[in-house]
């Protein structure tokens, strides 16, 4: 009897001893899949050409009101 329960102490010691108590820490995120600013320059030159063409555009029919 006495060497079962030596041999049951032994055991759940061991179990305490290896078992992990805390989870592991979540994985780091991802970076995303596209930067912000690319492009940039592409769309200010676009809207530059839009706002001339819009501004021409305007300008060309108030004159043939006149």
């Amino acid at each position: 009897m006495n060497k079962r329960l030596i041999l049951l102490l032994v055991l759940m010691s061991f179990q305490n001893a290896f078992s992990d108590s805390t989870p592991p820490p979540p994985p780091p995120t991802p970076p995303p899949g596209l930067p912000i600013d690319t492009g940039v320059i592409a769309l200010l030159l676009t809207g530059l050409l839009l706002g001339y063409y819009l501004i021409r555009k305007i300008n060309s029919k108030k004159e043939s009101y006149r």
